[in-house]
């Protein structure tokens, strides 16, 4: 979508308030970041509860100590953070989602290959980073889509661009629910790894680092070893009680 489509989307809502004036080179300023700003800060921000995972584990056949693991690896136990979902921009899959266009001209912003900087260390900077991204899409005429797309969210730290694995219409319509509460964010991992064909692999997991590699790799990535997350995830699965 473009940047006006946002706008209105945003003022539908009633957190825009501004000129929808999105189709013009000026259009994207203060007002619209401050109302992106407010989706993703408006909340409630509740936790998911123990019972709360316990009841999806148990509907989809895995441990109670999985779906923590997840909790506890992906984002340190809690999917927000000063009222705000705990996001993750990914500079290299915003490169891809964006057809290397950016590459040369911002390379703090977009670049190749992951692990080519550090990322930025406080969700402020994160989150100053998924603003950068809007504007320079909407600078070059493109759908902001891709800004939303190429940034992990809450809890299970889900990209973006797996929004219809999750049930939703474009990254927007994702990161939005994400910044709800933890249990839409339960939900969506739970789609998530059936969608993306997970589950099957979730359910034969044990206190092994081994038997987490076929998970780590579809959830994480090729490049999962890199920061050992099937090491983490067997070591969090056994602390929480997993068998």
């Amino acid at each position: 979508m473009k940047l006006d489509d946002l706008q209105r989307r945003l003022r539908a809502s009633k957190r825009y308030s501004g000129a929808i004036d999105g189709d013009k080179p000026y259009g994207y300023g203060l007002l619209t970041q401050a109302a992106i700003l407010t989706a993703m800060t408006d909340g409630p921000d509740t936790p998911a509860t123990l019972a709360d995972m316990a009841k999806v584990a148990s509907q989809i056949d895995v441990q109670t100590a999985t779906i923590r693991a997840f909790w506890k690896v992906e984002a340190a136990g809690a999917g927000f953070q000063a009222g705000r979902p705990k996001i993750l921009p990914e500079p290299h899959r915003f490169s891809k989602n964006t057809g290397r266009v950016f590459d040369k001209t911002m390379p703090t912003l977009s670049y190749p290959k992951w692990g080519t900087r550090p990322y930025p260390s406080s969700q402020d900077a994160r989150y100053a980073m998924l603003l950068q991204w809007v504007g320079l899409l909407h600078g070059q005429g493109m759908d902001v889509d891709a800004a939303f797309a190429s940034a992990s969210y809450g809890a299970p730290q889900i990209m973006g661009e797996n929004y219809s694995l999750c049930g939703y219409q474009d990254p927007f319509a994702f990161a939005e629910a994400m910044a709800r509460d933890e249990v839409t964010q339960l939900n969506a991992f739970v789609s998530f790894v059936d969608s993306a064909g997970i589950l099957p692999y979730l359910r034969k997991v044990d206190r092994s680092a081994k038997s987490w590699e076929p998970v780590a790799s579809r959830y994480n990535g090729s490049a999962f070893r890199a920061n050992a997350y099937h090491e983490k995830m067997a070591a969090a699965f056994a602390a929480f009680g997993g068998k």
